[in-house]
């Protein structure tokens, strides 16, 4: 920049920026010169002390950090999953083309509303999925997922031995870290296991699970599980582990968090826990 070109006209001084709850006239930060010819927007001011203007920037940083994060959270997801949040099988289930009948309206009914419920406001309830293989239960989950990111939610879904692969996959990449996955399982805005209990699993995938089960319900963040079990089915099924305690853990935790809906086949009625804890 030419020394020569840089008009020396107006004075900082004299357009000091007030605080707009108090009047008080605010200080440039980090300038060590007066002169300047820059306009009061890119000039960054200190904060007021006043009472109002404590409250506007406590709400503005944490709206701030919620932008960030995000981001922070979409960057993880388009760098380590090649696509926004799940299967690219699932992309296309929704509840308009769910297999509807009579028997199964219930069922759909309460998932729309569940649905709605995490759009509206901060829900942090979760939902389990029950049914038999083949009554649609990762249907009815996907289309969840689907309309959530529609909505402009972070939504993660997949089989547990999937997401807990791209952790151990931190063992081999450098470029990534275990604890940047489980943050971002835990911070996600849903987080979908598809299947849960048909996969054998380690004690070192149940503790994974655990931590990412317990930041959710810390952070009132809402899990959705699928499952061909009931829950002395997935205690059954994990307790082939030798931690049966961490499993009990991980099952109790899962069914306070959560409340179920069961998919029946054909012949039998869609059933619901009536939106209580299972």
């Amino acid at each position: 920049m030419v020394l020569e070109n840089i008009k020396y006209n107006e004075v900082i001084h004299k357009k000091l920026k007030k605080c707009e709850f108090c009047g008080r006239e605010l200080i440039p930060i980090g300038l060590d010169y007066l002169y300047a010819n820059l306009s009061t927007d890119n000039i960054e001011y200190e904060r007021c002390t006043c009472k109002k203007a404590q409250e506007y920037w406590k709400e503005k940083d944490k709206q701030d950090y919620e932008i960030a994060k995000r981001k922070h959270f979409r960057e993880i997801i388009n760098k380590i999953y090649k696509q926004n949040y799940i299967g690219r099988k699932f992309q296309d289930l929704n509840f308009e083309n769910f297999n509807s009948n009579s028997e199964n309206e219930l069922a759909i009914a309460i998932a729309k509303d569940y649905v709605n419920k995490n759009i509206i406001s901060a829900y942090t309830s979760g939902l389990i999925i029950m049914g038999e293989s083949g009554v649609g239960k990762t249907h009815l989950a996907a289309s969840i997922a689907n309309k959530l990111i529609e909505n402009g939610k972070i939504v993660l879904m997949g089989r547990l031995t999937t997401l807990l692969d791209m952790i151990k996959e931190t063992f081999k990449n450098n470029t990534k870290s275990e604890n940047e996955l489980i943050e971002l399982y835990s911070n996600v805005d849903m987080i979908i296991i598809d299947d849960l209990g048909t996969e054998k699993i380690s004690n070192w995938a149940l503790e994974k699970l655990y931590t990412i089960i317990e930041n959710r319900n810390e952070n009132r963040l809402p899990i959705i599980i699928t499952t061909r079990f009931d829950k002395q089915g997935l205690i059954e099924r994990f307790s082939k582990c030798q931690d049966e305690q961490l499993v009990d853990a991980i099952i109790s935790k899962l069914y306070q968090m959560c409340y179920g809906v069961t998919l029946k086949n054909i012949k039998e009625k869609a059933s619901t826990s009536d939106q209580t804890k299972c």
